[in-house]
């Protein structure tokens, strides 16, 4: 057996599991960048940008084969987890304020007396 087949082999659980985390932040960015309403969007602007900034390194100078992967796995999970909190925090939030106002909206504030 090649000795390249054999080192791939024995790294084989390694690179799995990078996979499956780089997946899970591939996933939780793509569905941040779908919920969010365009009117939401500035207000997580900078963590947004954060984000961004920080994956750049993946697409520019990363390979499976980097020193630093797993550094860089774990800093984005951390910064993708807060960041998909937050807007979980926000998107509950704006369902509280929905729901009150659909509260409101159902009793008048105010009722008009026939005047016959």
């Amino acid at each position: 057996m090649p000795e390249q087949a054999k080192i791939l082999f024995e790294k084989a659980d390694t690179y799995r599991r990078w996979t499956v985390r780089l997946e899970l932040i591939v996933g939780k960015y793509n569905n941040m960048m779908k919920v969010l309403l365009p009117v939401e969007k500035p207000l997580m602007y900078e963590r947004v940008k954060q984000i961004n900034k920080s994956l750049q390194a993946g697409f520019d100078t990363l390979q499976w084969n980097s020193e630093n992967i797993d550094k860089f796995i774990d800093t984005n999970t951390t910064i993708m987890g807060e960041l998909d909190f937050l807007v979980e925090k926000l998107k509950g939030g704006v369902q509280s304020m929905i729901a009150v106002t659909n509260l409101w909206s159902e009793t008048p504030l105010f009722q008009r007396k026939n005047r016959t």
